[in-house]
C-alpha cells in the first residue's frame, strides 16, 4: 500500500464548508492525498474516511459506469453515504456526505484537473476548442482572468464532477425502471459566469436528470497546487 500525504488541507476544508454549508448533511468531507496514481492502485476494496467521529473504513463497490459507492458488510449499497473519487497525476481526491433520508442532496461528484493539460504545445491543437462550447469559452475570463489555464481546468473538471454526481440518483432510478438513460460528460454545459448557480444541461443530460428528479447540479471549485479541484452536488430542489 502507498504512503500518502494529505495536501491542500486549507483549500479543501474551505471548499468543504462552502459546498455543505446549507445542505444539512450529518457528516461530510473533502480530502486530497498525494503519493499514488489512482484509487485503484492504492486500495480498490475499501476507503478510509477521516470523519468527525474518527477514521471510518468503508467497503466499496463499483457500478456499470465504474462509479464507486459505499456498501455494508453484505454488499448492499449504503444509500445514506454518498461519495465520489478522482485521481490526477500522483494525487487522489474524495468527497463524501452522510445524508438524512429526506435530504435534497441526491449525489456528489469530484474531479481533479491539472492546468498543465491546457498548456500550448507545438503541434497540438488547443484542447479548449475540442472540449468546450463557444459559450463555455466565453466564461474563461470570468472564472479566472489572470490564469486562463486554471479556468479551463475548472470548466473541464466541472463537467466531469457533474457527471459523477449523477451516479447515485441513476442507480436509484434503475432500481425502479427498465428503460436505459443515456448521457455523457459532454452533455453537461456550464453557462453561469463563476458557476455560482451550478451547471446547465442540454439534450440527453437534461432529459436524464429531469427523469431522475434532479432539479439542478451545483458546482464549487478551488485551487490545490497546480490543479483545479471541483465538487458537484446533484440536488432535488
Amino acid at each position: 500500500m502507498d504512503t500518502l500525504d494529505q495536501i491542500g488541507t486549507d483549500a479543501s476544508a474551505a471548499l468543504d464548508a462552502e459546498v455543505f454549508a446549507t445542505l444539512g448533511c450529518l457528516d461530510h468531507g473533502i480530502v486530497v492525498l498525494q503519493g499514488t496514481e489512482s484509487w485503484g492502485a492504492h486500495e480498490r476494496g475499501y476507503i478510509q474516511l477521516p470523519t468527525a467521529q474518527g477514521p471510518l473504513k468503508v467497503p466499496l463497490a463499483y457500478d456499470e459506469r465504474e462509479a464507486p459507492y459505499a456498501v455494508d458488510a453484505d454488499g448492499i449499497e449504503q444509500c445514506d453515504l454518498l461519495l465520489s473519487l478522482s485521481d490526477e497525476n500522483d494525487c487522489i481526491a474524495c468527497v463524501w456526505a452522510r445524508v438524512p433520508q429526506d435530504s435534497q442532496l441526491q449525489g456528489v461528484g469530484i474531479d481533479l484537473c491539472a492546468r498543465t493539460h491546457f498548456e500550448e504545445r507545438e503541434g497540438r491543437r488547443d484542447f479548449s476548442l475540442l472540449l468546450f462550447t463557444p459559450e463555455e469559452r466565453e466564461l474563461i475570463g470570468a472564472l479566472d482572468e489572470e490564469d486562463p489555464l486554471y479556468a479551463k481546468a475548472v470548466l473541464f473538471a466541472a463537467k466531469e464532477a457533474a457527471f459523477q454526481a449523477s451516479a447515485a440518483p441513476l442507480r436509484r432510478w434503475y432500481d425502479h425502471h427498465d428503460k436505459e438513460l443515456l448521457f455523457e460528460v459532454r452533455h453537461f454545459v456550464m453557462e453561469e459566469p463563476g458557476l455560482e448557480r451550478g451547471t446547465a444541461r442540454n439534450g440527453a443530460a437534461q432529459a436524464a436528470l429531469d427523469a431522475m428528479g434532479v432539479a439542478r447540479v451545483q458546482v464549487h471549485h478551488t485551487r490545490v497546487g497546480n490543479m483545479a479541484l471541483v465538487v458537484a452536488c446533484a440536488l432535488s430542489r
